[in-house]
């Protein structure tokens, strides 16, 4: 069976695993992607082919909203010129133009959520507009034949839509883990601990309050890796912090493991004052517990109560410097604990939330329409 699957984000290793796993099991997989910056390297693999769009465009920010009626149109034109069994949408802005091709060539139609948009919002819009969002999504559901959310918590998000069917399938990653490629540079003498995040450089992600706390503690380094509105900022406080700080600017999926590994801590704040942030439970974590690493993370979310579940890392209120710098001196004071820590988010990984137990549910999900 041939299936386009369509993706408004070019960085975003969720949307190629599911590629890989359709691919590799039989499926003929195309993936197009808005390459807003023109940032993925590929447009050819041996697995799927990869198209771009790259019709330039800002990420995160409130003007990326004028250029989306040209991203919609030139989705409408490609799933009219390639022929395909199963469209899979991801998110709002590809589910509209996906519908309609739908209709129009009676196929099948799959649709993720990865953020629901109308939670997804700044906090300050008005509620009207909010619930004229929802409502064009939720009728959008009704037009799917199989639904993917990321965890079962988001199912509030989208309570009342008509669902075919319904699967879960949580962002992890693929297990990429040995006991030899995982040393921690906090195993050396003097060596400093490390604290690694990689993903969408914006304020409610909580990285300014942790720039904030590390200039506080000695022998401590933070690297952070990804581009958004932060970025010519991270630029500027990795030269004047030179040696505490380090920007590396966009890195490949691998790269982002690899730093994984060598890290001490990892960490995943969502300011949850936005609505969708609280059901947040991003590949951050599923990294962290991959590779055996503890990670720190913001109350009122979804991945808190996942860490406090597991006891895989420790849990802060969002915001609070003087309460992130104590979790990081008791973390930083403790090898012991960090790696009982990462060990209890391995076994967890490994029982509940590898990617080759998702993996079974996609192909599951996907069954159905042989």
């Amino acid at each position: 069976m041939n299936i386009i699957i369509v993706r408004g984000r070019a960085i975003d290793p969720a949307v190629h695993k599911v590629c890989t796993s359709l691919s590799k099991n039989g499926y003929n997989v195309r993936l197009l992607l808005w390459d807003r910056q023109n940032t993925y390297p590929y447009s050819k693999n041996n697995e799927y082919i990869v198209d771009k769009c790259l019709i330039k465009s800002p990420y995160d920010e409130f003007t990326s909203i004028f250029y989306y009626p040209f991203w919609i149109f030139y989705q409408f034109i490609y799933l009219i010129k390639n022929n395909t069994d199963i469209i899979h949408a991801n998110d709002l802005d590809t589910l509209i133009p996906a519908i309609l091709i739908k209709l129009i060539k009676i196929k099948k139609l799959c649709y993720t959520i990865y953020d629901f948009y109308a939670d997804n919002l700044p906090a300050k819009t008005p509620n009207i507009f909010r619930n004229l969002i929802s409502i064009i999504e939720k009728i959008g559901i009704s037009q799917t034949d199989a639904l993917f959310l990321v965890s079962e918590e988001r199912y509030k998000q989208i309570e009342g839509s008509k669902i075919k069917i319904l699967n879960y399938i949580y962002n992890t990653p693929e297990d990429t883990y040995t006991q030899n490629n995982n040393l921690s540079q906090n195993t050396k003498e003097n060596a400093e601990f490390s604290i690694f995040y990689a993903g969408t450089l914006i304020e409610d992600r909580g990285i300014l309050n942790l720039i904030k706390t590390i200039e506080e503690i000695d022998n401590i380094k933070l690297i952070i890796a990804g581009i958004g509105p932060l970025t010519n900022y991270l630029k500027n406080i990795s030269v004047s912090q030179k040696g505490k700080m380090q920007y590396l600017s966009w890195l490949s999926y691998n790269e982002v493991i690899g730093y994984t590994r060598n890290a001490d801590l990892l960490f995943a704040f969502y300011d949850p004052k936005i609505p969708n942030n609280r059901y947040a439970s991003p590949n951050k974590l599923f990294e962290a517990m991959m590779c055996r690493k503890p990670i720190l993370v913001n109350d009122g979310t979804t991945m808190a109560d996942i860490v406090r579940k597991e006891n895989c890392g420790l849990v802060v209120p969002y915001g609070d410097v003087e309460a992130i710098k104590h979790a990081i001196l008791t973390l930083k004071d403790n090898p012991e604990l960090c790696t009982q820590l990462g060990k209890n988010g391995r076994s967890a990984y490994e029982e509940k939330y590898s990617w080759k137990i998702m993996e079974k549910r996609l192909l599951t999900a996907y069954s159905q329409f042989a």
